[in-house]
């Protein structure tokens, strides 16, 4: 999969304290009138199949942020993608690849690798989630609680809430649960329109297990 080159522009900065979301919560779900257990189906169909961007990424680990570049290439219909992070003097943090649903961390920076273990795979994982299975399976329970159409996906290890919220019904988080406990969560807090149709371009992913939180913002889309 190709990976468009790209300009670094960001500064980098190291800095203490917890990175917090820089999107506002969006407008509650409201149902157009349809079924609603149709929202999640009618929501996929208007995905873009492929997509490429450059992203603002600000890497939130054990009370350090550093912010720097990434650059993804997405192909929801093959279950691939592209990810690299790396800092505006060229330094890569991480290296990310799936090919047909399975994902290889190729690089993780000895630095993160030090003090976290095996992050590029866990940063894999994540961002399996957050870019592909946008729906749940089919009849998974819902309601309506707090603004949000919520789905429940159950399976042997936990439970995966769909939440979808606004006015069309986008998918607004993805949240696991196991054993109680939360494990990671993706917020999706920004679509772009293309000529493909809908884009994620601004998420928050967040892994409890390692402690970490990746904010993303798109600066650039090639469609």
């Amino acid at each position: 999969m190709r990976v468009f080159t790209f300009a670094m522009a960001l500064a980098c900065m190291v800095l203490a304290g917890c990175v917090t979301s820089p999107y506002p919560d969006p407008e509650p779900f409201v149902s157009g009138g349809g079924a609603l257990d149709g929202v999640p189906a009618r929501f996929a169909s208007r995905l873009a199949p492929k997509f490429e961007q450059v992203n603002a990424i600000v890497f939130s680990y054990k009370l350090h942020e550093l912010t720097a570049l990434g650059v993804a290439s997405v192909d929801l219909t093959t279950r691939s993608f592209a990810v690299t992070c790396m800092t505006p003097i060229g330094v890569k943090l991480f290296d990310v690849v799936c090919t047909q649903g399975h994902a290889e961390g190729k690089f993780v920076h000895p630095e993160l690798a030090k003090r976290g273990g095996d992050l590029a795979q866990a940063a894999g994982a994540d961002l399996m989630h957050a870019y592909f299975d946008w729906q749940p399976p089919k009849g998974s329970p819902y309601k309506v609680q707090g603004g949000r159409l919520i789905f429940a996906a159950a399976d042997v290890s936990g439970i995966t809430e769909y939440r979808y919220a606004w006015r069309d019904g986008r998918l607004a988080e993805k949240v696991r649960f196991e054993k109680g406990h939360r494990m990671w969560s993706v917020e999706y807090r920004d679509y772009a329109c293309c000529a493909g149709g809908l884009v994620p371009t601004g998420m928050v992913i967040a892994n409890q297990q390692y402690g970490y939180q990746l904010v993303v913002s798109t600066r650039e889309e090639k469609r």
